[in-house]
């Protein structure tokens, strides 16, 4: 499988730690299924400093069956969907020990919501709106799958990394393979 992440700088290695808080799927490292897509990502993130970077990465497809991993998967925004994003999603309060990732999957699979499913979420949160109508609220972006590594025996069935970067003239470097910095 062929995965895209947008970013501002070429990823040697994947540091969870640098991954944001209180995502959709938690804490951990999210790829998409379109260039396109990601190609947004990375325009928008270099708009505060870097270089528009695109990383594809080729997953090993056993990822998403391998018990060991302990891997999720969702086809559509449903209730368990809704309810599994509202739960990473959601603020710790004062007493809160709530770890990240918010879960026990090394890999979550899904759609991936549209820019206003911060809003709906938030709102279904604060008991505004119901799980029916949050559910009718979102939109999925069309034929985009993401999946989020979040433990290193995930990460182990990334088989290849490259990337490119975006040029000054608008243009798309080729494809270059990167190696990790621990790989030598």
């Amino acid at each position: 499988m062929t995965f895209y992440h947008g970013t501002n700088v070429i990823i040697y290695d994947i540091d969870f730690t640098k991954s944001n808080l209180r995502t959709d799927f938690g804490r951990g490292f999210y790829m998409g299924s379109k260039l396109g897509e990601a190609r947004k990502w990375a325009i928008g993130k270099a708009g505060f400093s870097g270089i528009p970077t695109i990383m594809r990465y080729s997953v090993k497809n056993e990822i998403l069956h391998d018990i060991c991993v302990n891997p999720l998967r969702f086809d559509l925004p449903n209730e368990k969907w809704l309810n599994f994003v509202k739960e990473n999603r959601r603020k710790s309060g004062p007493h809160d020990s709530l770890q990240e990732p918010r879960h026990s999957y090394g890999a979550v699979s899904g759609p991936i919501a549209n820019d206003k499913v911060n809003i709906v979420i938030a709102k279904y949160c604060n008991g505004e709106i119901s799980e029916d109508e949050a559910l009718k609220m979102i939109r999925i972006v069309p034929s985009v799958f993401q999946l989020s590594l979040h433990t290193s025996l995930a990460l182990s069935y990334i088989v290849s990394v490259e990337y490119q970067q975006r040029q000054v003239d608008g243009k798309w470097t080729d494809w270059q393979y990167a190696i990790g910095r621990s790989q030598g």
